[in-house]
C-alpha cells in the first residue's frame, strides 16, 4: 500500500500582513484498518496522548463493570472522558457522580483549588470510583502504581496493541499516568475507536458540550461533522475519529497550544475538503490575533502542502 507522504503542516502567525513566526505540526491519517495511509511531516514522532487518552481510560471503568454498578450512563461516560470547561452544568454532574460514591471535591487530587471545575475532574472521578467499587486505597489513587492506575494502563495498551511494558509512562498536569506512543499509533487507534470503545464513543456525540463546552474544537467537531468523535490532548495533540472510519491525529511539533486547533482544522480541510468543514469550524481554525486592549491584529493561518 502506497501511502502518501507531503511536507509538515505550517501554522502562520500573520501580523500586520507580515509573517511573524511559524509552527510546525505533524500528522497521520489512517484508515478504517488503522493503516497509515497518509502522513505530514515525520508523524513517527513519540509524544504524550495526555487527555487524548481519557475516553480509553474510561473503557476500562466499563469494562470492569464500575460504570454499571453505580447506575451511571452516557453522561457519566461523557465526562469521565472529557477535558471539559469546568461549567455550571460539567462541575454539577461531577459532584452528583461523586455524591453516587460517597465523596466529595474534596477527594479529587486533581488540582489545590478548582476541584470539580478543574479540566479534569471527570477523568479523576472514574478513579475513585473503580477504587471505591473495589476497595483500592483512595488519598494516592493517582499516582503511579495504584490498581487504578495500573488498570487504566492495561486498557489503553489493549487498545493500542501494545505491551503495557513498552509505552513510556510519565505524570501527566493533573497528576495521573499519562502514557507516550508515535502519532501514527494514535491515528491509528482513533480509526479503530469505534470498534474499541463504542459506548464511549457513542456518550461522547451525545453530549458533546460535556466533553469540552461551547465554542472548543472537540465539542464543534463533533456538533458539526456528523458522527465524528474528537479529543484533544496537551501540549498540541488533536485526535479525531472520522464518520467514515478513518482516524486522524495532529501534533504541532512545539507544543504550542495557540497553533493546536489550526492545524487540526487545516488537516481537517485537507483530508474531508472545505466543503466539509462548516463555518464555526473554519473561524476555529483561523483565530485572531488580539493586542491589549482586544483589537484585531493579525490571525493564525494553517497551510497543508498536498
Amino acid at each position: 500500500m502506497t501511502v502518501k507522504q507531503h511536507p509538515e503542516i505550517i501554522i502562520q502567525a500573520r501580523r500586520g500582513g507580515i509573517v511573524e513566526s511559524v509552527h510546525h505540526a505533524v500528522a497521520a491519517l489512517a484508515g478504517p484498518d488503522g493503516d497509515i495511509v497518509e502522513r505530514w511531516g515525520d508523524p513517527g514522532m513519540v509524544t504524550f496522548w495526555r487527555s487524548s487518552a481519557k475516553p480509553f481510560q474510561a473503557q476500562a471503568w466499563l469494562a470492569d463493570g464500575t460504570v454499571e454498578y453505580f447506575g451511571w450512563g452516557a453522561e457519566q461516560l461523557a465526562i469521565m472522558s472529557a477535558s471539559h470547561d469546568g461549567l455550571d452544568f460539567q462541575a454539577g454532574l461531577v459532584r452528583s457522580m461523586l455524591a453516587d460514591l460517597g465523596l466529595s471535591e474534596a477527594d479529587l487530587r486533581c488540582d489545590g483549588k478548582l476541584k470539580a471545575r478543574h479540566e479534569c475532574s471527570g477523568n479523576h472521578t472514574g478513579f475513585l470510583a473503580a477504587s471505591v467499587r473495589h476497595g483500592w486505597d483512595l488519598p494516592t489513587y493517582q499516582q503511579p502504581g495504584h490498581p487504578a492506575q495500573e488498570a487504566a494502563l492495561q486498557m489503553f495498551a489493549a487498545c493500542v496493541d501494545l505491551d503495557p511494558r513498552r509505552i513510556p509512562t510519565a505524570v501527566d498536569g493533573c497528576g495521573v499516568v499519562c502514557y507516550a506512543t508515535p502519532v501514527t499509533t494514535a491515528a491509528a487507534t482513533f480509526a479503530l475507536m469505534p470498534d474499541l470503545v463504542p459506548q464511549i464513543s457513542a456518550a461522547m456525540r451525545a453530549h458533546p458540550t460535556l466533553v469540552k463546552g461551547p465554542g472548543w474544537l472537540d465539542t464543534l467537531v463533533m456538533q458539526t461533522i456528523p458522527g465524528a468523535t474528537s479529543k484533544c490532548g496537551a501540549e498540541g495533540l488533536r485526535c479525531v475519529s472520522l464518520p467514515d472510519g478513518r482516524g486522524l491525529a495532529v501534533k504541532v511539533v512545539d507544543g504550542a497550544d495557540r497553533a493546536s486547533d489550526t492545524a487540526m482544522v487545516t488537516a481537517l480541510t485537507a483530508v474531508l475538503g472545505a466543503d466539509a468543514i462548516a463555518e464555526p469550524l473554519r473561524t476555529k481554525g483561523r483565530p485572531p490575533i488580539t493586542n491589549d486592549v482586544g483589537d484585531v491584529v493579525g490571525e493564525l493561518l494553517g497551510v497543508a502542502p498536498a
